[in-house]
């Protein structure tokens, strides 16, 4: 009798096996024929942005940015024309935080969780629908002028949200961002402090929108 149970057992483990394969195997060979497209899907987006003034009076700076990639690396860059001759921080003629250059930066997705939906944005070239869609987090770095920094982002389905690090030669920045796509354009809602290098105990909170 024991010995029938456990031959019963047996075989109800290895129908169990069957089904769990049966019906895993076409979702992990979907799974990665997904994952095998994104990875070939070269991608692009550029848009205006614009960086709001710090205080009344003041004029606000303009200029473009642009996203490019191929699957989970990506290459960014924000270039705002005129910018580099408001930096008046230079070290031999140089200037320290901003300059005709621009910001440029590379990412990485560490994870994502491609659907049918994000190939299909990506081929009709809509990388924002995509971007704010689909789950994912991943990391980036990012140098202008002679500071660098960099930081982490990730997307739920529901807030796309992100910190980041910047390393400046007289003042660190520090702080986290939400991302969120309104009336066509993306908004940038970054929360930080700044202070001088070495100087923590000089901090100041700010609350800013960016428009990209």
């Amino acid at each position: 009798m024991t010995e029938w149970r456990n031959l019963m057992d047996r075989r109800v483990l290895i129908i169990m096996a069957v089904v769990v394969v049966a019906v895993g195997a076409p979702v992990l060979a979907v799974e990665f024929f997904d994952e095998a497209i994104f990875s070939q899907i070269p991608y692009s987006y550029t848009s205006y942005t614009s960086i709001p003034s710090n205080k009344a009076g003041e004029a606000s700076l303009g200029g473009y940015y642009s996203i490019n990639g191929t699957g989970r690396d990506f290459n960014f860059s924000i270039v705002l024309p005129g910018a580099e001759n408001f930096d008046t921080h230079e070290v031999n003629g140089t200037p320290i935080c901003y300059n005709e250059s621009g910001l440029s930066g590379t990412g990485h997705i560490d994870h994502i969780d491609v659907t049918w939906n994000t190939i299909y944005l990506l081929l009709r070239g809509d990388l924002k629908s995509a971007m704010f869609s689909t789950p994912l987090r991943g990391h980036y770095r990012m140098t202008c002028a002679a500071w660098d920094g960099g930081g982490n982002f990730s997307n739920d389905g529901r807030t796309f949200k992100g910190d980041f690090r910047i390393n400046g030669v007289e003042t660190f920045f520090g702080g986290n961002f939400t991302l969120r796509s309104e009336n066509g354009r993306i908004v940038l809602s970054a929360d930080y402090i700044h202070h001088p290098q070495g100087k923590p105990w000089e901090a100041r909170r700010v609350k800013k929108d960016f428009y990209m």
